[in-house]
């Protein structure tokens, strides 16, 4: 896996916790005032997704992209293009 995979598997994993954390808290506070569940539902929806898009992004193939030269007819580099190579 390559630094960037990680650091953004790591940052996913976080929230997700995070919002594990913040959605175990109390609702009946909340259930008081406004007689419902209150935010919790879309907390454990929002963990649900980033979870699955921390899953996604950690089973990716390592790939990294690559800056080839571009040469015209004579030889000559005229650019640069930027390659997937696996």
């Amino acid at each position: 896996m390559s630094n960037s995979k990680k650091i953004i598997s790591a940052t996913l994993a976080a929230a997700v916790l995070a919002g594990t954390v913040a959605s175990a808290t109390p609702a009946f506070a909340w259930s008081k005032w406004h007689h419902g569940y209150g935010w919790a539902p879309y907390a454990v929806g929002g963990a649900l997704a980033l979870g699955a898009v921390a899953a996604a992004a950690a089973s990716g193939p390592d790939c990294v992209y690559v800056r080839e030269p571009i040469y015209n007819r004579r030889g000559y580099v005229v650019g640069y293009r930027t390659v997937p190579t696996c």
